[in-house]
C-alpha cells in the first residue's frame, strides 16, 4: 500500500513519526479479528486477543467467562455483524506502543427477523508490540448510538 493510500485509509495523518505498514497491517488485523471472533461466537479467541491486556478494564483472563455469562447465542451463533470503520492510529510514547480509535457499527439479524441496530460505538485502544507482534493493551468502549441489544446481551435479574 502506498503512503498516500495508507493515509487515506486511516483518515487524517497525525503529527509524529509515521507507523510502518507492517504495524498498521497487524493492528488492523487485530481489530478485524475482534469483530470476527464475537460475530462467530468464538469467545475463547476474543479473550485471547486481550492476553496480557484489558477489555473494558477487565483483565484478559476474565473476558471469556464474562462473554459467556453476558452475551446471548442461538445454536452457538450471535447473529451479529460488527462493521469496523474510521480507524486512526498514532505512535505512542515508544516504537512499541500505538494508540488508536475506531468506530464499530453492530447489527443483528436472527433467522426470520429484521436486521436491528444493536449499537454504534467508538473505541479507544492501546496496542503494544510484544516479541515482534502487536497485541491489544486495552480497549475502552463509548456507546454513541444505542440500539436494541435485547437479543444480544443478557439482562441482569431484577434487583441485582
Amino acid at each position: 500500500m502506498s503512503r498516500h493510500l495508507l493515509s487515506d485509509a486511516l483518515g487524517p495523518v497525525l503529527p509524529g513519526p509515521a507507523l510502518d505498514e507492517e504495524a498498521v497491517r497487524q493492528i488492523t488485523a487485530l481489530q478485524m479479528d475482534y469483530c470476527a471472533s464475537v460475530d462467530g461466537a468464538d469467545f475463547a479467541r476474543f479473550a485471547w486477543l486481550f492476553r496480557g491486556g484489558t477489555w473494558l478494564g477487565m483483565p484478559g483472563s476474565q473476558v471469556e467467562d464474562w462473554l459467556r455469562r453476558n452475551l446471548l447465542t442461538y445454536d452457538g451463533a450471535t447473529h451479529t455483524h460488527h462493521r469496523l470503520h474510521t480507524i486512526t492510529l498514532t505512535r505512542g510514547s515508544s516504537a512499541d506502543e500505538v494508540t488508536g480509535t475506531c468506530a464499530i457499527h453492530v447489527t443483528q439479524q436472527l433467522p426470520g427477523g429484521p436486521a436491528l441496530l444493536v449499537t454504534h460505538n467508538t473505541y479507544a485502544d492501546r496496542f503494544r508490540r510484544v516479541n515482534g507482534s502487536w497485541r491489544f493493551g486495552s480497549r475502552a468502549i463509548t456507546r454513541r448510538l444505542p440500539g436494541d441489544d435485547s437479543w444480544h446481551r443478557r439482562r441482569p435479574p431484577a434487583g441485582s
